[in-house]
Order: structure tokens, then sequence, then C-alpha cells
């Protein structure tokens, strides 16, 4: 019950920036000094989004769209050009034209530009072409996401991003297209600066220290969702474990972090974070990343990344003792990838069925307390804590 009180008060939207994003941060802040950890707080600057009502006019009917998050506002009159495939949009004239983006153009979202950890070829290009080629606005056509449960799914999620757009689902597209004419435009969308911080807690080894152990879940939200099962659950494990190594006495220094901007277009926690360190990355002897673990439906799915032989040893005889924590697939859509793929040794925890579950629900207001296993965070939070005392008693 302790669980649930903690869950039902964190679990509301909360995007990097919002007033209850800036609650949550004061919430595990509080709570890390009240179990003795040492708290430090990196400032930075970010956006907050607003939207309106949003809408296509074409003759006598309206049509109502979706903004993009973060997307530049517009209100205008001006012609459709419809494109489906990369070679039309390198070969027709797309400039001072509302375009609708389809087809194979549509089937992914696109990486924020200039992303830090993950920005490929294929989605640089298609940016760099829209920019050059300046249309009025860009109408996104999608359906169902691939790696959550939006459907339709905004294309562009970035404030970088010069150009206004919105995004619609196939029927609503087809509906308009179906009309001749001029379309009169409206993306009532507002971009707001804003200040926010990462914050991170520490718990130095007994003596000397042999290097860092960081454990971590991301603490914002998607616009849209609670993000109960995304990631509230991954903090309240976090603190869980927080709680259980108040007397920890290992010989590596751990650092908890409640990563802020998981969800953001421009990752300033996790960049934050990264600075505030930089120099360190050899000292990181393991990364723990919790995302979206505990369903109502599941048990605890583990992968691993980069674990030598005695890691692995550690890691296989803390599984043998825990029945509801399972060996899972590789994924790398979450915090510890920026570490993977430096080389660092990491764990990712998360819902054994995630995929075809849980990401079935992420991302939207499906998200909800319902959707948790109250048990399972404590069993995995245990299971975390014997880990890192395992890990902790000899150097690696």
């Amino acid at each position: 019950m302790e669980n649930i009180e903690f869950l039902n008060i964190i679990i509301e939207e909360r995007p990097v920036g919002s007033e209850s994003n800036k609650r949550l941060l004061n919430i595990i802040q509080t709570k890390a000094l009240q179990m003795g950890w040492d708290v430090t707080s990196l400032p930075f600057e970010c956006k907050i989004w607003r939207k309106g009502k949003s809408f296509i006019n074409i003759g006598k009917k309206s049509y109502e769209i979706f903004p993009s998050t973060f997307s530049k506002p517009y209100k205008g009159y001006g012609e459709i050009i419809v494109i489906y495939s990369l070679e039309e949009l390198v070969s027709i004239d797309i400039n001072e034209k509302i375009v609708f983006l389809r087809g194979s153009l549509t089937k992914e979202s696109l990486q924020p530009k200039n992303f830090p950890f993950y920005y490929p070829d294929d989605h640089k290009y298609i940016i760099d072409l829209l920019e050059e080629n300046k249309p009025k606005a860009i109408i996104a056509v999608t359906g169902k996401h691939s790696m959550c449960g939006l459907d339709p799914f905004p294309l562009f999620e970035d404030g970088n991003f010069s150009i206004s757009s919105a995004y619609i689902n196939e029927l609503t597209a087809n509906n308009i297209l179906q009309e001749n004419g001029i379309i009169h435009l409206c993306i009532d969308s507002k971009i707001i600066n804003e200040n926010s911080r990462q914050i991170f807690a520490t718990r130095k080894a007994k003596k000397k220290t042999f290097g860092k152990i960081i454990i971590c879940a991301h603490m914002d939200t998607k616009y849209g969702t609670p993000g109960a099962i995304d990631n509230a659950t991954g903090v309240a494990v976090m603190l869980k474990v927080m709680e259980n190594l108040q007397n920890y006495n290992g010989i590596y220094d751990i650092d908890a972090i409640p990563f802020n901007g998981e969800e953001y277009y421009e990752v300033k926690g996790q960049l934050e974070y990264l600075n505030h360190i930089k120099g360190e990355f050899d000292s990181i002897k393991l990364v723990i990343n919790i995302d979206s673990p505990c369903h109502k439906d599941s048990q605890t799915a583990v992968s691993s990344y980069n674990l030598g032989e005695e890691l692995s040893t550690k890691l296989n005889m803390e599984l043998i003792k825990n029945t509801n924590i399972i060996l899972g697939e590789e994924w790398y859509a979450g915090d510890h990838a920026m570490f993977a793929f430096k080389g660092i040794p990491c764990i990712a925890v998360t819902s054994s069925n995630l995929f075809e579950t849980v990401i079935q629900i992420t991302h939207t207001q499906r998200d909800t307390i319902d959707q948790i296993s109250d048990n399972l965070i404590d069993q995995t939070a245990d299971f975390l804590t014997g880990l890192i005392n395992s890990v902790g008693e000899s150097a690696l």
C-alpha cells in the first residue's frame, strides 16, 4: 500500500518543465535527503508546450488535426501537395505548399534534429530536405506507432524543427483529399521558455571508492499520458532500492538518478549529468536502468550489455534467488543505451511483456495505476538491492 499511495501522488502528466514535473523533483529530493543521501541539483533551461484546437477547413467541412509536440504555430491558407516517397520529396517543388506526407515517409517517427545519442542519416536527410524547401506547413499521415500505443502518432516531436506540423490518420487524410481546393489550416501550438533541473543522489563508499554504480529511472512523461508504467513504477523501484541501501557498505559510490528528459527532444537532464561526470566514465562499473517495470501481468525482465564474466556470474546468482525476475531480450530505447554504446556494463530492467503488452499502453491515456503490480515493485527493488550489494563486495 505504501507504493500505491506514493504512485497515486506522482502519476500524472509530468513533462520536463511542467509544474507536476517540478513537484516530483521536490518529492524525490526530499525523500533522498530523509534517507541520508547527498543530493546534487543541476539547473537547465527548457521549453514547455501548450496546444489548442487545430483544424483544417476546406469547403464547408472542418476536420480536427493534432499539432505535433513543440510545433511552431501556423494559421493561413494554402494548396495541398501529397508526397509519398523520398524520391518525390527530392523531385517535387513543395515551396510554399501545405505538404501531406504519407506512405514510406511516415512509417516511423523522425528523431529530433541533432539528437545526441542517435540521429540516423536517413532521418537527417529528410529533415534537411524539408527545411531547405520551405513548405508552409506539414501534415503527417500516420498510423499505429511501432514502439508505443499512439495511433496516429506525431512524426515530429522537435522544438528545433523550423516548419509547423501536425498529424492525422489515414481516414481523415482521405476525407480531406476528396475535397478540391485551397485549405484553411490552423495549428494552435505554443512553446514557452521554462527552467528545470536534473537532480541525483549519491551514497559514498564506506571507505576508499573503487568506482561508481549508477541506478537510474526517468521521471518525465510525454504530453498526454499519466505515465504509470512509463515510468512512475521505475521511480518507485529506484526509491525503494535507495531506502534498502541506507546502510550500504560497499566499495563503490552509488549515484541514483531520476533522469529528467528521456521523453524530451533535447534530453536536457541526461546531458547535464553526463557533462557533470565527464572524465569519469572509466570509473563507472555498472549502470542499472529501470524503465516501464512491474506491469500487473508480467514478471520483471532484465537484459544485460557489456557485462564481463564476473558481473554476469553475480547477475545470474541473484536471478536464481528471485523467481519473479527473469532474463529478457535486449532493447535500446532507454537511458542505458547512452552508456552501453560507450562499452560501459549495463543492465536494463523492464516488464517481461514489454513488447507484446506494455508498449501498447505507453505514451497514452491508458497508462494508469490499474496497470501496476504493487508486489512486483518490492520484489524488483529487493532483487536490485541484492545485486548492488553483491557487486559492491569486491572490486571488478
